[in-house]
């Protein structure tokens, strides 16, 4: 591949005039010409109803050609949550306007104990009508860093991820979100914290606006449960965790069941030309093809019975701490 053309002066002043007209400074010792790369001075936004807090807005410009831009604003909070919003496009003027169009207080979402930042991508739809679809979303609440992947694939899972905040430990069950419901998977144990996924329903703004709403109900149930003893969470959602024992145990039950069907075929007299002898002759295709369509290989596991916690912290007692 060839080496990007530097921007010249001539294209600076065209591509910066939209921004220009809305009050954006270019910051020519920040911007990169050879990458072809503007970015323009931050602005301070003052705390505003309903965000009790100021944002700093930085933003950017990459021209990768004469028909095809990127807009990129970044809204940062004083405790480093960033909210990113991204447009692309051929006309700069259209992708200015479309990433003014998009209020800060529109990608920060907060409750008690609990504030997020959401990316978006904004996008104009066939009809001529202005959408965002969220690519990202992280929050603090807790203890816990919380960070939310979304594919742009339907039917994909987002990808969820729980980090302890730095000099904090915590011994979290893995069926802290599952509990929510079928739509969340167990979470499972990685190097520095904890990994887990989150099903989602529809496609394109239908998708979003679902994965949005499901993070904001994983973070008000974090903020609510690991606000109070692990005790509490046993007995506050005592059936949940059964209803998820057995929901894990669904896949090894069913490899059994076909096992003991398998053992029983033989046992059983049936037309050379029934439809139940296809169906068993051609069953581990069909098996194939389940575990293809279903968003996670399901796991063949005894799961670990819902037991009272005996800790009175989320915050497991080390060897050096008092008994």
């Amino acid at each position: 591949m060839s080496a990007p053309v530097p921007l010249t002066h001539h294209e600076i002043l065209e591509l910066v005039a939209p921004f220009s007209r809305r009050g954006r400074r270019v910051d020519l010792a920040t911007s990169d010409r050879i990458a072809r790369r503007l970015r323009f001075k931050p602005l301070e936004h003052p705390a505003q109803a309903p965000l009790a807090w100021p944002l700093q807005e930085e933003m950017e410009l990459e021209s990768f050609a004469a028909d095809d831009h990127r807009v990129t604003r970044r809204l940062r909070t004083p405790e480093g949550l960033e909210a990113v919003l991204v447009a692309d496009g051929p006309a700069v003027e259209e992708l200015v306007e479309r990433v003014h169009a998009v209020p800060p207080a529109r990608q920060f979402r907060q409750g008690p104990g609990w504030t997020a930042a959401l990316a978006h991508r904004a996008r104009r739809l066939g009809n001529g009508v202005e959408s965002i679809i969220l690519t990202d979303a992280q929050a603090r609440v807790a203890g816990l860093d919380v960070k939310m992947k979304v594919s742009s694939v339907s039917g994909v899972n987002a990808d969820l991820e729980l980090m302890p905040a730095p000099g904090r430990a915590l011994a979290l069950p893995d069926d802290l979100l599952a509990v929510l419901g079928w739509p969340w998977t167990c979470i499972a144990r990685l190097r520095e914290g904890w990994g887990g996924a989150l099903r989602l329903k529809g496609d394109g703004s239908e998708r979003s606006a679902d994965a949005e709403s499901k993070f904001q109900r994983t973070l008000e149930h974090l903020a609510h449960t690991l606000a109070a003893p692990p005790q509490v969470f046993h007995q506050r959602m005592h059936r949940e965790r059964w209803r998820v024992t057995l929901r894990r145990a669904v896949p090894l039950l069913v490899s059994i069941a076909l096992i003991a069907g398998a053992a029983m075929v033989p046992m059983i007299q049936l037309a050379q030309n029934s439809v139940w002898r296809m169906l068993v002759f051609h069953s581990p295709a069909f098996l194939l093809m389940l575990f293809f369509c279903l968003g996670e290989m399901p796991r063949l596991e005894f799961p670990p019975l819902p037991r009272l916690a005996r800790a009175g912290s989320w915050e497991p007692v080390t060897p050096a701490d008092p008994a």
